[in-house]
Parts: C-alpha cells; structure tokens; sequence
C-alpha cells in the first residue's frame, strides 16, 4: 500500500471519530483525544511514518489542540521509559565489551557437543541476555544468532539445500526461545512495561520486577527446558554431534582473555539482579536500579557517552514509548477506560460462563486476532487495554487475566513469521520457510498457553491472588 493512501486512511479515521457526536457520559475533550489516539494506533499498525514520529506528532496536535504541553509531555517523567532505556544501555555495554559472545561461547564447551546441546545453549544465553535486554531483536538477532549462524555456516550448512543440516534447527528454534524469554522476566522486551502500566491502570493489579517473575518463572522455565528437544523432534536437524571445544576454544580465541571492563560488567549485572529481585523489601524501584547500572557504566568507561548517543533504538523507544504513555495518562485523566468498561458492562453477555472460561476465550481472541499485527508492540498498544477492560467488568480474578494477557502476548507473535521483529529477521535468513515457521510456531502457542493456564494453581499457592 503507498504511504499517501496509509496517511489518508490514518487521518480519515481520526477526522471521523473527532467529528462523531460525543458518547453520553464523556467529555467531548476525552472523545476528540480518543479520535487522535486510534489515528495513532493505526498509524503504528500501518508505519506510514515510524513510531517515534507518529507520536511526537500526535504529541505536538494535541499540545496544540488541548493548549496543554505540559500534559502531554507527563508520560517521559514515569519511570517506564526510563527503565527501558537504561537496559537498552545495559545491552549495548553486553555487545560491545563482548561479554555476550563470551557467555555463549562457555556455554558452548560446556553443554555443546551435541546439536540438542547447542539448543540449550541457545535457550540460556538468551535468557541471561533477557534480563538487560529489552529487544528480542537486539538480543536474539543480534548478539545469539550471529553466533548460531557462524556454527552453521562452520558445519557446511548454508540456506538452501544444506538448511537442515543444523542451520534451519538452531533458526526456528531462536524464535521459539526468543519470544519464551521475552516474557520470562520484565525487562525480556518492551512492550512488557507498558502492559504492566495497563494492568495498574485498568485492572488495578501491580506487575513489578519480582512478582512477574516469580509468576512467569515456572511456565517460563518449563517451556524453555521442552522447546530445544521438542522441536529437535518435531524438525531434527541432519547433524547431531559437535566439535564444541574446538568452536569454543576459536570463539574465545577471536575474543581474547577477558577484560577489566568485562569484569566490571559482570559485578553491575549481579548488583542489578539483587537490585531488582530485592525492590519490594529495599523499597528502591526498578527504574533506579537501571538508571544506577546505566550511570555506572558510564563512570566506568565501559561506554561513553557519545556511544550512548549511538544508540538509536534505544532513543527512538524512548521518544515513542513516552508518547503513548502521556497520551494513555490524559484518556485515564478523563475517564475514558471507565466509560467503556461501564458500556461493556451493560453490553456484554458472556452467557453466565464460567470465569476461567472467560478468561480462556479472552485469551484465544487475543492470540488469534495476531494475524493482523506485524508488532508486538502495535498489539500491545491498540488491544491490551480493550481486552483488559472486558475482563474488568466480567467475574475474572484480575491477576491471572493481567498474567495471561502480558504472557501471551510475547509468545503469540510466534503465530507468523512477522509478529516481531525477532522472527523478520530469523526468517530473513532464508534457512526455514514460510509454513514451516507457522506450524511450528503454532504448536508452541498451544502448548506455551497451555502451560500458562495449568500455572493459575501456582500463582495462587504463593499468593499473587
């Protein structure tokens, strides 16, 4: 579609609903900065523009419409995008001292002789990156495969005829473990910040670093262990055992003995996950804890200050992410998530359903409406809230519907091979084809959602509600 005809349709939508007589029970001022956001929604389903110029200018109309800056300017001092982009530093400081590769590269001597074994390499160290890397892009794509890749391209296994040598294996698999990651901890992608701003929001319920993850460690866990020998059955690669101590011993060879910076790098990373994990007694929020590890990396050399400046997906998830939520704060402000969980209340019938079965048609809405999303984040942003507000108004304990719905949302990317941009890259590699990625992501939808639900009992015995 050209870019005219995305513009003319984003604005068009927005122009209707400005001008479309003002529901009963809203303030007309609430209605028209509903009209701009669902133009802004669209505009990030349809990237006519990127996201950050979507929503500084979505910032700058209603700045100008609402004689208001100051208002809309309120989402850059929450602490959430503040977080975000302080484990977007902490990442880069992985990548550029090396010691991501590194990490990889032990794990490799140790449990990588095998191909099964590599893919437990693959799961752990994008799993330790997930905690200070809040992009399955960066983390997967750019500091796991490129590894995974060099191990292919080594064992003669190239796109093409020689893919299932062990190249389409480590591929899928990357995805599967990438989006399992992302949800495993807070910091795992981006989005998982701003559902836990919604949850607050609209359900009510508080989603910090440590009751997330005690929540998704289990589910989490337990797919992460499956995946590697579930998809090496289901789509086994050619090759099965490995020269890991040469690929090892070569890896670290190019990277050479660790560094001071390393070093110190690794005692930032302890001091942050104490930090994180041991907030709800210190009473010191994550964002500090970030924004202490980011300044201290800076003070340390480890990155200077013009090297933070590089970081572009880090500013530019910054200005976007603190756009939607400044925009998201006025709606709140103006009772608009109220008005339509009291319209959905007198709308809605579920029939007399059980709550947990409820929760489950909720849920397979939400996964199954992913076809038409090709962001997580643009999902995040334009449904989240509507599913959250249904689920308020029905008999749903409102924890196991904040969980559910902030978990699913990492995994049900794995639906397409576009659902993140995680999996764009993976399948622009050209080793595993179109459907093949479908089924297999599909599979692990079902199973991933199983899990999460036969993990309610779970979060109950430990008392998260």
């Amino acid at each position: 579609m050209p870019r005219w005809l995305k513009i003319l349709i984003v604005l068009g939508t927005g122009i209707g609903l400005y001008n479309s007589p003002v529901p009963q029970g809203l303030s007309a001022n609430t209605w028209h900065l509903f009209g701009i956001y669902v133009a802004s929604m669209l505009a990030l389903i349809m990237r006519p523009f990127s996201e950050a110029i979507v929503f500084v200018s979505a910032i700058a109309l209603c700045s100008i419409m609402f004689r208001s800056t100051q208002a809309f300017l309120e989402g850059y001092t929450e602490g959430v995008p503040w977080l975000i982009f302080s484990a977007f530093i902490i990442g880069a400081a992985f990548v550029k001292t090396g010691l991501g590769m590194r990490i990889a590269y032990l794990l490799i001597r140790y449990i990588g002789r095998t191909t099964l074994g590599l893919g437990y390499v693959v799961a752990f160290t994008d799993l330790v990156l997930a905690f200070v890397t809040p992009s399955n892009t960066a983390r997967t794509g750019g500091i796991v495969y490129p590894i995974i890749r060099s191990v292919s391209n080594t064992l003669g296994s190239d796109p093409g005829p020689t893919a299932r040598r062990i190249g389409a294996y480590l591929t899928v698999l990357a995805y599967q473990i990438s989006q399992t990651t992302g949800y495993i901890v807070i910091t795992g992608v981006t989005p998982n910040l701003l559902i836990a701003k919604f949850a607050s929001d609209i359900l009510h319920v508080q989603l910090y670093w440590w009751n997330w993850f005690t929540a998704a460690v289990v589910p989490g866990m337990i797919m992460l262990l499956l995946l590697p020998y579930l998809i090496y059955k289901i789509y086994p690669p050619e090759v099965k055992e490995l020269d890991n101590k040469k690929m090892s011993h070569d890896g670290l060879e190019k990277l050479g003995p660790m560094c001071g910076k390393e070093k110190i790098l690794i005692a930032l990373f302890f001091f942050a996950i104490l930090g994180w994990t041991t907030g709800h007694i210190t009473k010191i929020d994550t964002t500090a804890v970030a924004l202490g590890v980011m300044s201290l990396i800076m003070l340390t050399g480890i990155l200077n200050w013009e090297e933070i400046m590089q970081q572009h997906q880090a500013w530019h998830t910054l200005i976007w992410f603190g756009g939607i939520l400044s925009i998201m704060s006025e709606l709140i402000k103006g009772k608009f998530f109220i008005w339509a969980a009291a319209m959905l209340k007198a709308n809605l019938d579920f029939g007399g359903l059980n709550p947990m079965l409820t929760l489950f048609l909720i849920t397979f809405i939400s996964l199954a409406i992913r076809y038409i999303f090709a962001s997580g984040a643009a999902y995040v942003v334009a449904m989240v809230p509507v599913f959250y507000t249904i689920g308020s108004v029905t008999d749903i304990p409102a924890m196991p519907l904040a969980l559910i719905l902030a978990f699913s949302h990492s995994y049900g990317c794995l639906l397409t091979h576009y659902g993140g941009g995680c999996g764009v890259v993976l399948y622009g590699s050209g080793y595993v084809p179109q459907w093949t990625m479908w089924i297999i992501g599909t599979i692990t939808v079902v199973i991933s959602t199983a899990v999460v639900f036969a993990s309610i009992p779970y979060w109950k015995l430990i008392g998260l509600w």
